[in-house]
């Protein structure tokens, strides 16, 4: 049955993933603390913030680039292929690469309407308002869209492909978990994101993003099944 199967994966997807999301909630601790007692730390984060504003849209692009795919996939060829190289990392570089840019200029549009919907403050409840559109609207989607392009990467865009994307299952046993799995560190992860000015939202969020691909990259190749997120 679909929701048995569903509620199996979402068990998996939840173990998988609170580990390294405990990780995160540490490492963001921490990033709190050091922007607010140094000074240094937190004038290298307006120079970031400078560059944000004068690049636009190419900034995105490219530190999602830097975070989802070519760090991630250089360190694979260093602890995990004793450096060598072959067709299948440059392969999945320019896929993971491009898809990935993309969701970079996607996402600081949508840290831009934010601001515009809820304001620019760090306020408690101007937090939960972003958090909560974040990670119950905007997230299941972009999950949704997400795994749907590689599916099809995997079986080709095909007839039968299609109608599995359209069905309930597909929703539950392929998509939910994943938006689960992206709770254990989104959640906290967009409080973090949201208490930045607007323009250090996506730095801080591709920051985080990059943890997290590099500790999930880890975990992976330590276990045989591991439900995997993005």
């Amino acid at each position: 049955m679909p929701v048995v199967e569903a509620v199996s994966q979402i068990k998996q997807a939840f173990k998988a993933n609170i580990k390294p999301g405990a990780i995160l909630w540490v490492f963001m601790l921490l990033f709190f603390a050091a922007n607010a007692t140094s000074a240094t730390f937190s004038s290298g984060l307006g120079r970031v913030s400078a560059l944000k504003s004068s690049v636009g849209y190419p900034f995105s692009f490219g530190v999602y680039v830097l975070s989802a795919a070519l760090l991630p996939e250089i360190l694979k060829i260093i602890f995990f292929q004793q450096g060598k190289t072959n067709a299948k990392n440059l392969h999945n570089l320019l896929f993971v690469g491009l898809l990935f840019g993309c969701i970079g200029i996607i996402t600081d549009i949508f840290y831009s309407y934010q601001a515009l919907w809820f304001g620019e403050g760090n306020g408690l409840q101007t937090l939960l308002f972003k958090a909560f559109v974040d990670q119950f609207v905007y997230s299941p989607v972009a999950n949704f869209l997400l795994v749907t392009i590689f599916f099809l990467r995997e079986n080709g865009i095909r007839a039968e492909a299609m109608r599995r994307i359209l069905t309930p299952q597909f929703a539950l046993v392929k998509v939910l978990p994943v938006v689960v799995a992206g709770w254990c560190v989104w959640i906290p992860g967009v409080m973090l994101v949201y208490s930045m000015p607007t323009t250090l939202q996506l730095p801080v969020a591709s920051l985080i993003l990059c943890f997290w691909v590099l500790i999930f990259s880890f975990v992976a190749e330590q276990k045989p099944a591991p439900t995997a997120t993005v």
